[in-house]
């Protein structure tokens, strides 16, 4: 568990780092929104390894509802707005459970 809190801070990190940089240099802020997807990616590896090693975990299950949600309302284009808000929250929701987790 301890790695993968290391993971997920490293996750975090990435994107926060380089948007803070992108006040020296403004190109800086474009490679914050790309890897952005790879914090995304990240987290939903780590949510996997997650629920394998706490697979009866309701809070991990209603992660992947929504993570399932997300990409069917990217997808469908049902909707404009939710598809942007979903991915900071589920991002918070990862690490809360993550960094709150008994080990």
């Amino acid at each position: 568990m301890k790695g993968l809190k290391v993971l997920n801070t490293i996750a975090l990190a990435i994107p926060i780092s380089f948007a803070l940089l992108s006040i020296v240099d403004d190109g800086l802020l474009i490679a914050a929104v790309v890897s952005t997807m790879a914090t995304g990616f990240i987290q939903l590896m780590a949510s996997i390894y997650f629920w394998v090693e706490y697979p009866k975990s309701i809070h991990i299950k209603i992660y992947f509802f929504f993570v399932g949600t997300f990409f069917f309302l990217l997808f469908t284009k049902l909707t404009d707005d939710w598809y942007w808000v979903m991915p900071p929250i589920l991002c918070l929701y990862l690490s809360v459970l993550i960094y709150t987790k008994k080990e």
